[in-house]
């Protein structure tokens, strides 16, 4: 590359110094951006963060390639950042207080009674998914950005919110971040033939591969050339010469204060997690001053192959969101580091999941989960636009910003219904955090569409059952994972907490009140018997066997020749205690919430017929309004969409982003604790 190394870093040292800017004067400070207007200049690709990365021998040529750069030269200038103006969609349209005095009387606190204790472990899996395993909760700590002067000039529009249709509830701001859908792009969707037949391609990934550029580093010293202070281990690391040991699996051994890149860069901190991948390690970063996430690959080829796919994805995604508003977590740097490829990160806080396992009511208030579902929703919009499908979505993979909360004391009852380790972790206490940003991370297992797709990838309690049944997959896999981390956070608990096929389509049947489409199961039958495409290997044991080939039907409980039933009674309890469908589970809850056994949503009655059930049932301590009922019964509607059996007539997320329950507003602690002074008290 000759020279170009030098400008490619200058390049990359600006935009994470407009990175910084952007991400210190916007939503971290719950503002609506006030930011001058203007026009932004993002830099081509021949100068661009990309290549740092490709060895600048032009690998992607075509535009309308996934993998390449469709969106550098359609989401620039005043199309980038002209969707964060406010828009009023609606004449009726109005404010919306988020602490409207005219409510403040009205609304009394929802009981938590009941509160289900479910730590979401995954004990006995069988599947060899290659998970990030969070081991330590991260600490909120404000994300690294290299501090650089810039010689470019970049500005802002101010960040674009959807009005509420209605002028009553409140929403949080990030409930109304809107998405402009880039129209000359065609719908991310997935063909009737794609079930069949797509399956990518290895030698484009291969391709792509060989033109990832990795800067080796080599270090002259393990000790680090400012703080924090050289301590006894790494001096004795010094001496020894084993710093930054690899086992013979090609693993990475971590130790505390070991030293590693360039001139003794990185000092390891904390393990914060780690997979059959690698590891991930809270480090010290000696060139910054400042603490980062480090991402070390492990050392064996098939990883290695992987981590490059993830670094053009990373790549992708900087290039057409260098300040990280869509939510997807930002490579601020990467390199090779004897025979481990190494990515770097900002740090954040930690994940949904390990919050919700701290928590005395695992459960999100309704405004959070609206908040959290328009920035996954939005964010998954602009990945699929980039012809990135994420094939991982789970509350692991999505981190807190900001970990800040208010805590109150659960009541003895409550307490005592938790499990040991839960009480312990929750210290009897419910959290509420004071502000719902999230970040998505790990993009390891992340795919272009039009590259290699292997035969099964989510994990399991998150995996759509196009997977399952081995057909082609695509951008509608996760819209399903989506819908089982929304509704985790409103129950409180995996939707889906088993661990084989069978039993796992048995509860999709039961949640979704349907059987799979007999197209769908037509299909399956077809590709196993003509071997088309890439094919589980248990495919005909787990999951075919199961299936009457003439009418379609899923043979649950199983039972054979002599009218005798087979499967289990463990299983078939296992099965029914754990699911049913999911406008009456989602009932079942509201009906805790709001003290009401009247409080039910049936997705086959419509919104009116609904709320005639409902209303004037409720007491004067617990009364709600139609638009509280409403916000609920738009968010079964919108699971149910994003449930849908068949991916071709699943949902998209630029659909999802434009349906009615983003137009509803609810009071409730979420709106209550947004941004305010700690509290600490009790129910």
């Amino acid at each position: 590359m000759g020279n170009s190394a030098a400008a490619t870093t200058t390049l990359l040292e600006q935009m994470l110094a407009k990175q910084n800017s952007y991400l210190n004067n916007n939503l971290r400070d719950g503002n609506d951006g006030n930011v001058s207007a203007g026009q932004v200049n993002l830099p081509s690709a021949g100068n661009s963060f990309l290549d740092e990365i490709y060895d600048g021998e032009g690998v992607y040529d075509d535009a309308t390639t996934a993998g390449q750069l469709p969106l550098k030269s359609k989401i620039n200038g005043d199309r980038y950042f002209n969707e964060m103006a406010i828009v009023d969609d609606d004449d009726e349209a109005g404010g919306h207080p988020l602490l409207a005095d005219s409510y403040a009387n009205h609304v009394t606190k929802q009981q938590y009674g009941g509160v289900v204790d479910n730590d979401n472990d995954d004990d006995g899996d069988d599947d060899d998914d290659d998970d990030l395993i969070f081991i330590k909760k991260q600490p909120a700590v404000e994300p690294f950005f290299a501090d650089y002067n810039t010689n470019f000039t970049t500005e802002y529009h101010t960040p674009k919110y959807k009005k509420q249709r209605t002028i009553s509830l409140p929403q949080l701001p990030h409930a109304k971040l809107n998405y402009d859908a880039l129209l000359e792009l065609p719908p991310r969707v997935q063909t009737q033939e794609e079930l069949l037949h797509l399956t990518g391609s290895s030698a484009k990934t291969l391709e792509g591969n060989r033109g990832v550029n990795l800067k080796v580093c080599h270090s002259l010293s393990p000790q680090p050339t400012s703080q924090p202070p050289v301590t006894r281990t790494q001096k004795r690391l010094s001496a020894n010469s084993k710093y930054f040991a690899t086992d013979k699996d090609g693993h990475y051994i971590y130790r505390r204060d070991d030293v590693f890149g360039s001139n003794g860069r990185f000092v390891s901190v904390d393990l914060l997690g780690q997979g059959t991948f690698g590891k991930v390690l809270k480090c010290f970063d000696n060139a910054a001053n400042a603490y980062v996430a480090v991402k070390i690959i492990r050392s064996v080829d098939r990883y290695r192959e992987a981590a490059k796919t993830e670094l053009r994805v990373l790549a992708q995604i900087m290039q057409n969101d260098p300040f990280g508003k869509f939510q997807c977590l930002l490579l601020t740097d990467f390199f090779d580091y004897k025979d481990h490829i190494c990515l770097v990160s900002p740090l954040y806080g930690r994940s949904i999941y390990d919050f919700m396992c701290s928590n005395g009511v695992a459960r999100f208030p309704g405004s959070h989960i609206q908040a959290i579902a328009r920035q996954l929703i939005r964010s998954v919009s602009f990945l699929h636009d980039l012809g990135i499908i994420h094939t991982d979505i789970k509350p692991e993979n999505i981190l807190i910003c900001d970990e800040s909360y208010n805590e109150y004391d659960l009541p003895d009852d409550i307490v005592n219904s938790l499990s040991n380790r839960r009480r312990i972790a929750s210290g009897g206490k419910r959290k509420i955090l004071k502000d719902p940003e999230i970040k998505i991370i790990d993009f390891g297992s992340a795919v272009f569409h039009d590259e290699y797709h292997p035969p099964v990838i989510s994990t399991r309690h998150y995996r759509a059952p196009e997977i399952v049944f081995g057909l082609g997959w695509s951008y509608p896999c996760d819209i399903w994972s989506l819908a089982c981390v929304l509704i985790e956070l409103a129950i409180g608990e995996s939707l889906y907490p088993i661990h084989e096929n069978f039993e796992h389509l048995a509860m999709m049947q039961r949640i979704n009140g349907v059987a799979f489409p007999v197209e769908m199961v037509d299909k399956m039958f077809f590709k196993y018997k003509n071997k088309l495409g890439n094919l589980p290997g248990d495919l005909y044991t787990t999951v075919l066997k199961h299936f009457n080939k003439r009418t379609g039907q899923l043979m649950w409980p199983e039972v054979n020749k002599n009218g005798e039933t087979v499967t289990t009674l463990k299983s078939i309890k296992r099965v029914t205690d754990s699911s049913e469908r999911l406008d009456i589970m989602v009932s079942k809850f509201l009906k805790r919430d709001y003290q009401n056994e009247k409080f039910s949503i049936n997705w086959n009655l419509t919104p009116d017929q609904n709320w005639s059930q409902v209303k004037g049932t409720f007491g004067v301590r617990n009364s709600i309004g139609k638009e509280t009922f409403l916000f609920w019964y738009w968010f079964v509607d919108l699971m149910r969409l994003m449930f849908e059996f068949d991916p071709t007539k699943r949902i998209t997320a630029r659909e999802a982003l434009e349906h009615e329950w983003f137009n509803l507003g609810i009071w409730d602690d979420g709106i209550t604790n947004f941004n305010s002074t700690p509290v600490t008290s009790s129910y």
